[in-house]
């Protein structure tokens, strides 16, 4: 009987530590997320942006979908994807510039997460394109670390966006 107790006093507790583990990790991985938006708001101190990066040459790719791939498609038949990296993002920023985020998900599995959501780049409140996001993460001596950012793109002028009015992500 004591044997049973302590079996499921210990399986309580590793529940109930896993739940915390869990509430931590996800408060950090929004920690990220607010970084960077708030880095591209803000727009004065890359160091912090650059921190929220593993290295220098990680994947930063975006696709076009939709009526805004069709137009491109018809302007440049062979263009596949476009490809950069997260310094000459920061640097081409527009003053006012603003990404908002909506329906986040995150999938963390030990060291290893993904984010994936909705977002909104706008410039003086004005969107200029939209899609869906996919963001790739390692945990590196503690803090979390993008290692790959991939998005779709839609032109606002070309497609409205459907999510515009719903929530988005802003930590209080």
């Amino acid at each position: 009987m004591k044997f049973k107790i302590i079996v499921i006093g210990l399986t309580f507790l590793s529940f109930f530590s896993n739940a915390q583990s869990s509430d931590v990790t996800n408060h950090k991985l929004e920690q990220v997320i607010e970084d960077f938006r708030t880095s591209i708001i803000e727009h004065n101190n890359f160091e912090k942006f650059s921190n929220l990066f593993l290295h220098d040459s990680i994947t930063w790719a975006a696709i076009f979908t939709n009526k805004s791939k069709e137009m491109v498609a018809k302007k440049m038949p062979d263009f596949v994807f476009t490809s950069s990296d997260y310094k000459t993002f920061y640097n081409n920023l527009a003053d006012g510039s603003e990404e908002k985020f909506y329906n986040i998900k995150m999938d963390v599995r030990d060291q290893f997460a993904t984010i994936s959501f909705d977002y909104t780049l706008a410039v003086n409140s004005t969107i200029q394109n939209w899609g869906t996001e996919y963001w790739s993460l390692m945990l590196v001596n503690n803090s979390w670390k993008i290692t790959s950012v991939t998005w779709s793109m839609n032109i606002e002028k070309v497609e409205k966006c459907p999510f515009v009015s719903e929530h988005y992500f802003k930590l209080q």
